[in-house]
């Protein structure tokens, strides 16, 4: 019995330190928190938003945000799809509603040393 206790807790423990914890990423765009959301933000993120992309540095990208956010102040979010690739991509689909309509958000996070950082961001008007 000792034994199959031990096993139930070293399962749990590893599951429990490589899961990732993802909510002050789904806080920070609930509130539109863009401090919040850079500290998730990799050294460098692609920026996509009405057609046109962009690569740029951290903070250009918390600054990208702060003015999305300021014209378009969240009123609700929701989760439509998250998984992982093959290759250990993670990705977010989400649903903004904000002042001045709706936005598909999708996020991608790739590993970087001991956490998942964004590395991309697309924003699309629905």
């Amino acid at each position: 019995m000792k034994k199959y206790a031990t096993l139930v807790l070293l399962i749990f423990l590893t599951v429990s330190l490589s899961a990732q914890d993802y909510t002050s990423i789904d806080n920070a765009f609930s509130e539109g928190n863009a401090s919040v959301l850079s500290k998730s933000f990799d050294s460098t993120v692609e920026f996509s938003m009405d057609g046109k992309s962009s690569s740029m540095g951290r903070s250009d990208a918390e600054n990208k945000m702060r003015s999305f956010f300021l014209d378009h102040e969240p009123r609700n979010f929701e989760i439509v799809h998250k998984g992982e690739s093959k290759s250990d991509v993670h990705y977010f689909i989400f649903q903004l509603i904000t002042s001045n309509g709706s936005f598909r958000i999708t996020a991608y996070l790739h590993k970087s040393v001991d956490k998942y950082l964004i590395q991309s961001i697309e924003i699309e008007k629905n």
